[in-house]
């Protein structure tokens, strides 16, 4: 997961793995969990928060054993509940989501009732620590939501870099580069649109989401998908600097990436993900189009 933040983005994993990383490994022995460890932005130690009350909402979390971050190891389900104020407003058991990614994650979709700091606990491991998170009220959050409307940016293509480069970091460039968004807009056609670096998005908590999406276009013809890069230069770091971010981070006044938004034929946004997802849940929302 990579956080955007005053002057800090930082990519989401260093090194590439093969594409559609299969989740059909077998299983190690099972370990305990030692940690809860969010995967979305909590709202404190420098990341900000972009979880609203009203309106549903995904929050995704990882496990950690004593020693790493659980994969072979991670359970096929766990429970975890939400509290705000000690009341429980969501609860129940999260399955296990690993399709075609390496770390699996648990994700919980609920509706907050408030602003506040919200508590998520797992419920069959009380002695792991609690993750607080904080819900904010629409009006505080500028990044786009479901029910907005898809925001328009000139993208990088193929024909037309405009000043990235490269257009696509994925070692062999995704297909996703051939017509800016801009043009893609107001055709009557949905629109799903990536902000992702291939390149840096592999191995960590965010995964080849680009990679997901290649598997899963060729079953949906009548939309227009268009991936947009997070770095407008991604060698500036080998100086020691931070490089720009791309206008496709910046109108959309993103805190973290990658994301993905999926907008019906009139640019409504119907279906967002966001930090991690796997194959099934990217199928799914395809669905909401």
């Amino acid at each position: 997961m990579g956080t955007v933040g005053t002057g800090l983005l930082a990519a989401c994993g260093g090194t590439s793995t093969s594409a559609g990383q299969s989740s059909t490994t077998t299983l190690a022995a099972p370990t305990e969990p030692a940690f809860l460890y969010p995967a979305f932005p909590i709202g404190f130690g420098g990341s900000e928060s972009v979880t609203v009350a009203g309106i549903p909402q995904r929050v995704t979390f990882v496990l950690r054993d004593n020693v790493d971050i659980m994969r072979r190891t991670a359970p096929e389900s766990t429970r975890i509940s939400i509290t705000l104020d000690g009341v429980e407003v969501a609860g129940g058991a999260s399955s296990r989501h690993d399709d075609g990614i390496i770390t699996p994650y648990y994700p919980v979709v609920f509706t907050p009732p408030a602003p506040g700091e919200y508590v998520a606990t797992l419920v069959d491991h009380p002695d792991v620590e609690a993750v607080t998170f904080l819900v904010r009220e629409r009006s505080e959050v500028s990044v786009p939501l479901v029910g907005d409307q898809i925001r328009p940016v000139d993208t990088p293509t193929f024909e037309n870099h405009r000043g990235v480069e490269p257009v696509c970091t994925r070692a062999v460039p995704c297909p996703f580069h051939t017509t800016n968004l801009n043009d893609f807009l107001d055709n009557g056609r949905p629109t799903v649109l990536v902000i992702a670096t291939p390149g840096f998005c592999q191995t960590d908590i965010c995964g080849p989401v680009v990679d997901l999406l290649i598997d899963l276009a060729p079953g949906r013809p009548d939309i227009d998908f268009v991936h947009a890069e997070v770095y407008v230069d991604p060698s500036v770091f080998q100086t020691g600097k931070f490089p720009e971010t791309t206008p496709a981070v910046s109108v959309n006044e993103l805190p973290f990436e990658p994301v993905i938004y999926l907008a019906d034929a009139d640019g409504t946004i119907m279906s967002l993900l966001s930090t991690t997802w796997d194959r099934s849940e990217l199928a799914e929302a395809l669905t909401a189009i």
